[in-house]
């Protein structure tokens, strides 16, 4: 009785001291020194309370267009059928903790020599049937630190998926603003153009009655020409951005789509405390189940050097006659081995040194995008800021600039005024109209963004694992 005893105490020792030895990681989280609040001074407890991209505009056509764009385009299809075969993969990662079945079935012909008799030679023929099973036993759980960083691989995989979700809707939100910011500026110049081409037939009169000049035609004229060249660079950015949408959709680019002739209206996303709102980010979650899997594979590696328990057993039947092999007697065995890697310690020690590398890597790919993403919101709490107060000084000076047009547009019917005052005063006000049409896009654009780093992202569903 003292044989057991002594394997069973050697061995129970052999287990605590290989506990022991192996590396305990601290629980991964965000890091501990997170501002309590944004630094960005910004009026958060007047915004509304929104969880998602689609909570931000009331745009039914625009939702039909993100939605259409989520199902059908083909590099997030891609990106889904991916994450599909990742999946199937992960499920064999765990058959290894499992026990292994294999059904064989062989025959064999032999040489039994020279008939005395006949002088022909004489084969025997085997018939084999067997069925093997093989069991690593997983003492120290190496295995099952193997199956655990799959699973974090593929948790960080799905989030990858959710993030590059997020991006599609945003895009295609954005290029409808863009579009939609275009066609405004189309009008704009449209009507500079019909300005500038009454203005150069008023110029045309008074050149032939000897009141006008010819610089003042020759202006008139120039002028006339450089709005429908605009016009056409504007019609050109209009129809390459439909394409482009058209593409994000999955549809051909005809460049027929039409859009809205004005801006949406979209809303202000709801601010969280910093803490919060990392945790929303599917990008954040990448990082962190990537720690998480490269802890599991470092505490996989330094198992790697433990000894190996392994099991197997086999039952077979044996018969000269395929026939007669059902009843012929069955024949068994069982076989244990203990592994211990030995020639090969020294790979397997920096293999283990290498993971842990990894872990330190990881952990600082983890705080770079932390580091990444609080910058990203308070980027977009400035921005909205400073783009308010652009919008509020171009409204007046749109304002201003119109009074200005028609003041000098009136004294040229005069003649009270010529023709280059009257050219500088309409160009100063269709140049504000422009600007103003454009920071008031970039301003719902950066809305966009702004629910992006906030974590708010086509759907605000947090799988948990």
């Amino acid at each position: 009785m003292k044989k057991p005893v002594t394997v069973l105490l050697a061995a129970s020792l052999i287990f605590i001291t290989a506990c022991s030895g192996i590396r305990k990681f601290p629980e991964t989280k965000l890091p501990e020194d997170l501002p309590a609040a944004w630094k960005t001074d910004f009026p958060i407890e007047r915004l509304p309370v929104t969880s998602g991209l689609l909570d931000l505009f009331d745009d039914k056509r625009l939702r039909v267009l993100v939605n259409e764009a989520v199902s059908s385009n083909p590099n997030l299809k891609a990106t889904a059928l991916r994450l599909r075969a990742s999946n199937y993969l992960l499920s064999g990662m765990g058959s290894k903790l499992l026990p292994r079945a294999d059904i064989d079935f062989s025959r064999e012909k032999s040489d039994q020599g020279v008939d005395a008799l006949t002088g022909k030679r004489i084969h025997e023929d085997k018939y084999r049937v067997s069925l093997g099973v093989s069991w690593e036993i997983d003492l120290w759980g190496r295995l099952a630190d193997e199956h655990a960083a799959s699973k974090h691989a593929f948790y960080a995989q799905e989030h990858d998926y959710l993030h590059a979700r997020d991006a599609l809707a945003a895009r295609v939100i954005q290029m409808w603003v863009e579009l939609a910011a275009v066609r405004r500026s189309l009008a704009m110049e449209k009507k500079r153009l019909g300005f500038l081409q009454r203005i150069e037939e008023v110029a045309v009169e008074r050149y032939r009655s000897g009141v006008g000049t010819f610089g003042e035609l020759s202006d008139a004229k120039s002028c006339t020409e450089v709005a429908r060249a605009d016009i056409s660079e504007q019609k050109a950015a209009f129809h390459r951005s439909i394409r482009s949408l058209e593409v994000l959709l999955g549809r051909y680019p005809t460049g027929q789509l039409l859009s809205n002739e004005e801006l949406p209206s979209i809303a202000h996303p709801h601010v969280e405390i910093p803490a919060v709102t990392l945790l929303k980010r599917p990008d954040i979650r990448v990082a962190l189940e990537r720690v998480i899997s490269a802890q599991h594979l470092s505490r996989s590696a330094e198992k790697a050097m433990l000894p190996q328990l392994s099991l197997s057993g086999k039952i077979f039947k044996e018969s000269a006659s395929l026939n007669a092999i059902a009843g012929s007697a069955p024949y068994w065995g069982v076989l244990g081995s203990l592994f211990q890697p030995l020639f090969e310690s020294g790979r397997i020690i920096n293999e283990s040194r290498a993971r842990k590398v990894e872990v330190e890597a990881e952990l600082a790919e983890l705080y770079e995008t932390v580091l990444r993403a609080l910058k990203e919101v308070e980027d977009a709490l400035s921005n909205e800021r400073e783009l308010e107060i652009q919008s509020h000084a171009l409204r007046i000076a749109v304002r201003e600039s119109e009074k200005s047009s028609r003041y000098h547009e009136e004294r040229y019917r005069q003649g009270l005024d010529n023709i280059q005052d009257m050219l500088r005063a309409k160009e100063q006000e269709v140049a504000a109209r422009l600007r103003l049409n454009d920071v008031d896009a970039r301003r719902l654009s950066n809305r966009i963004e702004m629910s992006l780093a906030l974590g708010q992202g086509f759907s605000n569903h947090v799988q948990k694992h």
